[in-house]
Parts: structure tokens; C-alpha cells; sequence
């Protein structure tokens, strides 16, 4: 594991610090009442639960990163679980592109039909 550089300390700060508070905030029923949030929640729910995972999966890659970077972890376990992130997170891409592809087919099928 090569060391953080400062832009990388920050972006993965950011990362661990930030992508939970999105995901408690799209959890709250106050946020899923939004026009936008409730069509989403309704109508494409696996593209929303696919993209709270991707979320969750990268703040834990930053998490794993700082911890390693800051001497908490080895940088054997950070390997590792850096591959362990990876491959479910590459699925988790797979599945991304494809609900937002229906996602995306749906919504111009409805702007052009009427």
C-alpha cells in the first residue's frame, strides 16, 4: 500500500464523512417525499437500493484506506480487503448501468410517446 498523498487524505475524508450522511439522508422519510426521491423510490427501487450500496461500498473503501494509511490496519488486511470490495463492488456496477439503462429506456419511451 503506497502512502495518501494530501489530495488523496482529503478526497478519502470526504468519502468516509460524507457518503454515510447521503445515505441516512436519502433513508429519511422527510427526503423520500421529494418529487424526484419518491418516483425513484417507487418506480425504480432496485436502482435506488443498487446505488445506496455502490455509496456504502465506497465511504467503507475510504474508511479501510485511512485506517490503513494511519497505521490502524496492516497493510496485508488493507490488500485484502481492497480485493474484497472490489469484486462485490464491480457487480454491484454491473447491475447499476443495467437498472439505470431500464431506467433510462423507461423515462424516453414515456417523453416520446406522449
Amino acid at each position: 500500500m503506497q502512502p495518501l498523498g494530501t489530495y488523496d487524505l482529503y478526497l478519502n475524508f470526504f468519502v468516509a464523512i460524507g457518503m454515510p450522511l447521503i445515505i441516512l439522508a436519502n433513508l429519511r422519510p422527510s427526503v423520500r417525499n421529494s418529487p424526484l426521491n419518491a418516483f425513484l423510490w417507487r418506480d425504480h427501487t432496485n436502482f435506488m437500493r443498487t446505488s445506496m450500496v455502490i455509496i456504502a461500498m465506497l465511504s467503507l473503501w475510504s474508511m479501510v484506506q485511512l485506517a490503513g494509511h494511519y497505521g490502524l490496519a496492516s497493510a496485508a488486511f488493507v490488500d485484502w480487503a481492497v480485493l474484497a470490495i472490489g469484486i462485490p463492488f464491480l457487480v454491484a456496477a454491473v447491475a447499476e448501468i443495467w437498472f439505470g439503462a431500464q431506467f433510462l429506456r423507461q423515462c424516453l419511451r414515456a417523453r416520446f410517446s406522449g
